[in-house]
């Protein structure tokens, strides 16, 4: 009976191991899941962190492209507002200029008529001191009997001068 006890007893542990190495081997098994799913939540808290960290950068630099983008607006239309100031000033110079050119314009033909009733030998020396682009606009303006005078009394190479710029002024 001695053997049939021992018999039983070894029977009895085999059966107990084998009930419970499911039981252990599922457990360790379980342990290794968890193991893995750990390593699997950690790898996916350390992607969800860059995700995270990869979406702060991103509003970041949308922030400044909208901020860089409102600025560039602003310029952009400070540029045209001085663009419109400039035109609105080169208009205003086109009319000071033509308003000068046409009081100068009204000055030399003054002068001419004042040149053709003077005496041709003073309106010579006259004329012969002044700067060419006036001495043209006179002689232009005179009368040519006159103007024929007056290039007489000059003589010489500056008559020669006025009288080649005067040709040319006559061709415009």
């Amino acid at each position: 009976m001695n053997a049939g006890i021992k018999f039983f007893c070894l029977g009895a542990t085999v059966l107990l191991v084998l009930a419970f190495a499911p039981q252990v081997s599922s457990g360790a098994a379980d342990d290794l899941q968890s193991d893995e799913e750990e390593i699997a939540s950690v790898e996916e808290r350390r992607i969800l962190v860059q995700l995270r960290q990869q979406k702060e950068k991103n509003e970041k630099q949308a922030q400044m492209l909208e901020r860089e983008k409102n600025e560039l607006n602003l310029l952009r239309l400070e540029v045209d507002k001085k663009l419109d100031e400039l035109k609105t000033l080169r208009k205003q110079f086109a009319v000071l200029v033509a308003e000068k050119n046409a009081k100068e314009e009204a000055k030399v033909q003054e002068l001419s008529q004042m040149y053709n009733k003077m005496d041709s030998v003073k309106a010579a020396s006259i004329i012969s001191e002044l700067d060419r682009e006036l001495a043209i606009g006179i002689l232009g303006g005179m009368k040519a009997k006159s103007a024929g005078k007056v290039l007489a009394n000059i003589g010489g190479k500056k008559a020669a001068q006025l009288s080649a710029a005067y040709s040319t002024l006559k061709e415009d």
